[in-house]
């Protein structure tokens, strides 16, 4: 289980942008009061629209129960689901899986439940007005993936640069070779996997996971071949954490997939045979 919570697994948005991230860290996020913010904002929103344009929803009361719940089995099931579909997704595919096709299924099938709760509770829960049809469907699942997307294009971001990490030493030590990345000494032997994330770098280490306002040639400028390969323009993964090369992506010890490039798989093959790495 701890093996599958450090996995990496990847998004991609409706922008363009791939998103990164592990289970461990997106059980976190979920929980974040950002964005527990960002649901109370949805939430108020959505119970002061005009009943013209919520008729399966006629009044307050009836929209409050409704997006409380929710909203409430959302952030419930989002996780659960989110980790078998992507498992699946992954087995099958090399591409990141998009990010409506992950969430609209759940979605879904979570605005039939809410239609069907009156049939099944009756005068115990609101009323609602009009049957769900496709209209309401593909709203919700609209508003979901607006919010989605504002979760993980500035939300996740903020969560990050604000997670604390392991101090790491500044000082250089004789018995160990350091590398310097935006004026932070790491020790050589902790780097476990590095990933550039636009402007900065992702570096996994055993002490924690620093994100860094670098480059990844600040890095590569300070390593050999004995060290890592860079697997893909934006991966680099130390030989330590490098477990074999299987098919188009690097199986690690932590669990994280590393992705390789279609240009680089002659060498990474060579350097997976030079080190002793299955291939």
């Amino acid at each position: 289980m701890k093996k599958d919570e450090n996995r990496e697994y990847r998004v991609l948005l409706t922008n363009g942008k791939v998103v990164y991230f592990t289970f461990r860290e997106l059980r976190a996020f979920v929980l974040s009061p950002n964005v527990l913010c960002l649901c109370a904002i949805l939430l108020v929103v959505m119970t002061s629209g005009h009943p013209y344009l919520f008729p399966t929803l006629p009044d307050v009361t009836s929209r409050l129960f409704y997006w409380i719940l929710g909203i409430f089995l959302y952030l419930l099931l989002i996780l659960p689901w989110g980790e078998r579909v992507l498992k699946m997704w992954q087995s099958r595919f090399a591409a990141p899986m998009p990010l409506v096709i992950a969430s609209a299924p759940l979605i879904g099938m979570l605005s039939v439940l809410m239609d069907l709760m009156p049939d099944v509770f009756g005068s115990v829960v609101p009323a609602r007005g009009e049957s769900l049809n496709v209209l309401g469907m593909v709203r919700n699942i609209v508003v979901a993936h607006v919010c989605e997307m504002i979760a993980f294009l500035w939300l996740l971001p903020l969560s990050r640069n604000a997670e604390p990490v392991a101090d790491v030493p500044n000082v250089a030590d004789d018995a160990a070779q350091f590398i310097r990345i935006a004026g932070r000494s790491l020790p050589l032997d902790s780097v476990r996997c590095v990933r550039n994330e636009e402007h900065y770098l992702v570096v996994k280490t055993t002490m924690g996971t620093l994100r860094l306002r670098a480059r990844m040639n600040d890095l590569l400028m300070q390593v050999s071949d004995d060290d890592g390969i860079q697997a893909h323009r934006s991966f680099w993964v130390s030989t330590e954490e490098a477990l074999e090369l299987r098919g188009t992506t690097i199986m690690t010890r932590s669990g994280c997939v590393i992705p390789v490039s279609r240009y680089r798989m002659k060498a990474v093959r060579a350097w997976c045979e030079r080190h002793g790495k299955p291939h």
